[in-house]
């Protein structure tokens, strides 16, 4: 079972939403709240895997406190504005609802949802992953010898251990999904990281145990100070 949250001001909007979710019994609410601020105590106190937000909450912008949350749900943005779309997938949604939501599009989101929560619970029990490379060629990759995956045009490189490296025909978008959001980190939009492999985090870069030095794109400079806060004993408030 899947748990979800609603952040929803629109009265008509929010019934609406809730007796098309209710259809499918793999999701489960927690709540739905009409301000950012009672969410932000529930997601204190209980276990939210996904969000359905509009993005525009009275005066304030969800978006705009994402950063702020102790741990990330899976967010999947509605508004009856399209104009939004780019920033909320800048900021890794999931998907994008547009009001008045149809019940065939919810199920494109929630389909999107349970399969992405569903491959990172499984993922957590895992320690490899098959990816291709040709019609009839499949490579295995172990999680602890994948440093970091570079996109190049229509095509990412993926640096190991031993100095080795893989070229595959694949959207980088398409391959973070797939790998353990614990352990996987997307910090430019060219570029995801194994954490593990971090030697340090400097101001605008990282720089990986192998020598290779990575930029940090502006928008996935929460996701650093994440990981900084997540994996520091004592940490002092920052700003990265």
């Amino acid at each position: 079972m899947i748990h979800y949250a609603i952040i929803e001001d629109e009265a008509e909007d929010l019934k609406h939403l809730k007796s098309l979710l209710k259809l499918d019994k793999r999701f489960s609410e927690i709540g739905a709240f009409n301000n950012i601020e009672a969410f932000k105590h529930c997601i204190k106190t209980n276990e939210v895997q996904l969000v359905f937000a509009d993005i525009k909450i009275g005066k304030d912008n969800i978006l705009s406190i994402w950063e702020q949350l102790p741990y990330s749900p899976e967010l999947i943005i509605i508004s009856a504005y399209p104009e939004y779309a780019l920033n909320g997938y800048e900021h890794e949604a999931l998907h994008y609802l547009t009001k008045p939501i149809q019940s065939e599009q919810l199920y494109t989101a929630l389909e999107r949802a349970f399969r992405k929560i569903q491959l990172n619970s499984q993922n957590n029990d895992l320690n490899f992953f098959f990816l291709q490379s040709g019609k009839n060629k499949y490579h295995k990759i172990a999680f602890n010898e994948l440093i970091y995956i570079e996109a190049n045009g229509e095509y990412l490189n993926l640096h190991l251990t031993e100095q080795r490296s893989i070229s595959v025909f694949k959207r980088l978008k398409s391959l973070v999904n797939e790998l353990p959001a614990t352990l996987f980190k997307q910090i430019h939009r060219s570029y995801i990281v194994n954490i593990d492999f971090i030697e340090a985090i400097e101001a605008g870069d990282i720089a990986l145990k192998e020598g290779s030095k990575i930029p940090v794109g502006r928008i996935y400079k929460p996701v650093i100070n994440d990981i900084i806060i997540k994996h520091t004993t004592t940490v002092q408030k920052t700003s990265f």
